[in-house]
């Protein structure tokens, strides 16, 4: 099902909607849409996204879309649906003045659940967020981002009733850029057990 995953496992699926996303929380009551692709080794996945700021340092998402895994030619090609939530806390600011912080960090979970080779996966996890912007003449910002994710992944067999649980890991790295207070563009890759290149965009809606 890919590459060795983070603790070098042979059957790590990845995440298919990846991370996108930077230490800083958008804000209380503000929310953003965004529409994303992940281009992977064996699947490519379609999906959108709305985001909340539930307080001034917490924030959920909520990701909804498709998930489509190359199969081998003996097996029926199925486009499954690709579901994922998160929610993360900022606990280091590098804007507040009292705490002096040098950059930006978050903690928070995320699930998922998508169609992979050979069946689907479910995965529960935790995610650790440091990223700093930095503001270009123009006005314009790029906020370079890694994350850090332990999760449990959960593979049901497609082909049988088998199961199976492992304990997994991955880290991603990747950029945002902001060109306005409202529009956003996404650049990510993710080292898992399945490389992806994750790409997409996200406004403002209020």
């Amino acid at each position: 099902m890919g590459h060795d995953g983070f603790f070098g496992r042979d059957n790590s699926s990845g995440r298919m909607s990846g991370g996108l996303a930077t230490a800083d929380a958008c804000g209380a009551r503000t929310g953003y849409l965004g529409g994303f692709v992940g281009l992977g080794d064996n699947s490519t996945s379609v999906f959108g996204s709305y985001t909340y700021g539930l307080s001034k340092y917490t924030e959920g998402r909520l990701k909804l879309g498709l998930s489509d895994p190359e199969e081998n030619p003996d097996q029926n090609h199925n486009i499954g649906i690709l579901f994922g939530a998160d929610l993360k806390y900022e606990f280091m600011d590098h804007q507040n003045p009292s705490t002096k912080a040098p950059f930006d960090m978050a903690a928070g979970g995320s699930l998922e659940f998508a169609r992979v080779n050979g069946g689907s996966v479910f995965e529960l996890g935790g995610n650790l967020i440091g990223s700093i912007p930095y503001r270009f003449h123009s006005g314009n910002k790029i906020v370079p981002y890694m994350i850090i994710n332990v999760r449990l992944e959960r593979f049901s067999s497609s082909h049988s009733s088998s199961h199976s649980s492992d304990l997994e890991g991955g880290m991603n790295l990747g950029a945002k850029f902001e060109f306005s207070d409202d529009l956003n563009l996404y650049g990510e890759f993710q080292l898992d057990g399945t490389m992806f290149f994750f790409t997409g965009i996200e406004f403002r809606a209020f």
